[in-house]
């Protein structure tokens, strides 16, 4: 299966394609992954929601793997995600939403990150809930 193929499955899956098909077309979903800084998978050690929904969660963990850019595992990493509860109605946009009770109960993710102002920023929402660690990316650049 195609990376761009993977993606909108697990963008189907989260329940988000909607918004993003509103706003990019694949190919700048496809360009950020390709040139993004670092392709990371994350070990998340607590996530903090906003009160109230919608906002922005903060993950907090470890770089469990990297897959591309200059970092090592272990690094510490705050990465900051649009983030709603199902039950929050938000306008279509340029925001891609993550739901926030998802988050929490997850302990991986994948990423493809940029280093930003304040720390790692997330390259276009090219991120992704995992179950755990992989050897192998589980979205393709």
């Amino acid at each position: 299966m195609g990376g761009g193929r993977a993606l909108v499955i697990l963008l189907l899956a989260a329940g988000i394609a909607p918004a993003a098909a509103q706003t990019f077309p694949e190919r700048a979903f496809r360009d950020a992954r390709i040139k993004s800084e670092f392709h990371i998978q994350i070990a998340i050690e607590r996530v903090k929601v906003p009160t109230p929904t919608p906002g922005i969660c903060t993950v907090y963990g470890k770089i469990e793997r990297v897959f591309r850019g200059p970092t090592t595992k272990g690094t510490p990493i705050e990465l900051d995600l649009e983030c709603k509860r199902k039950t929050d109605v938000v306008k279509p946009g340029s925001a891609i939403w993550i739901d926030s009770d998802q988050l929490v109960e997850a302990k991986h993710m994948e990423a493809f990150v940029n280093r930003g102002p304040y720390g790692f920023a997330h390259a276009l929402w090219q991120h992704a809930i995992i179950a755990e660690p992989t050897e192998q990316p589980t979205i393709k650049p």
